[in-house]
């Protein structure tokens, strides 16, 4: 009963998986995962040997106490109609679906309850997952989940109303920052005779290094900016021409963003 049990074995499910025993936060006879699809339950068992695969949702249900939902949010409420009835009631449900509220959870699972908002980049160890915990999660269990995603990166508790917009950041930013070393990457190869991939391997290189370099001085974006930028030279014409255009597409894209979220899960 003090396993940890994985719902879904999908591109989040197994992210979690492959990080919570890399890390070797939990051993494989301390992880239960359950998927509908053959593929994926086989995937996992040869992943890693010696993993519990329980047949059904109700079986894992039965077995673990922490139970990590990493379906749709189209699926959630089939999936905890199909466990709830299994379980004893001091289980602790942790919600991966992006907009299922803890009150829709809490209305089907009277029980301890959290919102998890994980990132792709935990897959390398690195980024912020984003924790929301219901009314009724105490203490033990407050440290037993944060301690498992404490594991694949870091975690900032975040009350529901703000969860959307961090979302956007913490989970959505990864993709949306790929775009736009795309875009740098493109500009430069179209404005040189640079080949597209030596153009992309220059533009990631040099987020990850700007992203190193804030973090591991403590500057914050404008004072690297003011290094950098001398007055009249290149760089400050590139700056001076996103700061006139980057906000308002930031504001529009955000916008469309957080209206999408409101609509997830219905």
């Amino acid at each position: 009963m003090d396993c940890v049990g994985i719902i879904g074995y999908g591109h989040m499910g197994s992210m979690l998986v492959n990080g919570f025993l890399a890390s070797r936060v939990l051993g494989t006879d301390e992880v239960v995962v359950a998927s509908r699809s053959q593929e994926s339950r086989d995937a996992c068992a040869a992943a890693w040997p010696g993993i519990c695969i329980a047949a059904t949702n109700g079986e894992l249900a039965r077995r673990c106490r922490t139970i990590i939902v990493a379906v749709r949010p189209q699926e959630m409420r089939e999936v905890l109609r199909e466990i709830v009835p299994v379980m004893d009631g001091d289980e602790h449900i942790v919600s991966l679906a992006a907009g299922i509220s803890l009150q829709d959870l809490e209305g089907l699972f009277p029980g301890s309850v959290t919102r998890v908002v994980p990132t792709v980049t935990a897959a390398v160890g690195r980024g912020t997952t984003l924790v929301c915990h219901g009314r009724q999660v105490g203490m033990n269990e407050t440290l037993r989940v944060e301690g498992l995603f404490s594991s694949i990166g870091n975690v900032v508790l975040v009350g529901e109303e703000d969860l959307p917009a961090a979302t956007l950041l913490a989970s959505c930013g990864p993709g949306l920052l790929a775009a736009i070393i795309e875009e740098l990457a493109g500009a430069t190869a179209r404005a040189s005779g640079l080949p597209p991939d030596r153009a992309l391997l220059l533009a990631t290189e040099m987020v990850a290094a700007t992203a190193a370099c804030l973090q591991e001085t403590g500057e914050a974006p404008g004072d690297l900016i003011e290094q950098v930028a001398t007055g009249g030279g290149v760089t400050e014409v590139g700056v001076q021409g996103l700061r006139e255009r980057l906000p308002g597409v930031f504001d529009e894209v955000f916008a469309a963003m957080l209206e999408r979220c409101d609509t997830l899960g219905k």
